[in-house]
């Protein structure tokens, strides 16, 4: 990690990745996520840290603003929760990631007719799935 850290510093992309791993797995996760934050290239590592730390607001707010990996991984973490809801309510919001998600949770829920059904038709304006 000694060796890291000044690579990661001067902008070393890989470098910064690894550390950032690295702080994870030892229970650092407060010091890998300022690690990733640091910059733009990091994203998708730091979307799916959120996701491990069970972050929903973190991963909302990323997601919300337009980052892709995190609306991937906060659909991930609301199917993982069995979070009906969450999913419609990110479908309905245009996440397509979450439509996925919420069709693959109908399907694990014995609902395949319903997961059909949206990814035919999508969901009504109330979060129900449309028919036709």
């Amino acid at each position: 990690m000694q060796l890291l850290r000044p690579r990661a510093d001067a902008g070393d992309d890989h470098a910064a990745i690894r550390l950032a791993d690295l702080l994870a797995k030892r229970g650092d996760q407060d010091g890998a996520m300022q690690l990733l934050r640091a910059s733009d290239p990091h994203v998708e590592w730091l979307a799916g840290l959120l996701e491990r730390r069970d972050d929903l607001d973190g991963l909302r707010a990323r997601a919300d603003a337009g980052d892709r990996y995190a609306a991937w991984w906060l659909g991930a973490l609301l199917e993982r929760r069995g979070d009906l809801d969450g999913l419609r309510a990110r479908t309905d919001a245009g996440d397509r990631y979450a439509a996925m998600r919420l069709a693959g949770l109908l399907i694990k829920q014995g609902r395949r007719e319903e997961a059909e059904r949206l990814r035919r038709f999508g969901l009504n304006p109330d979060g129900s799935i449309a028919s036709a």
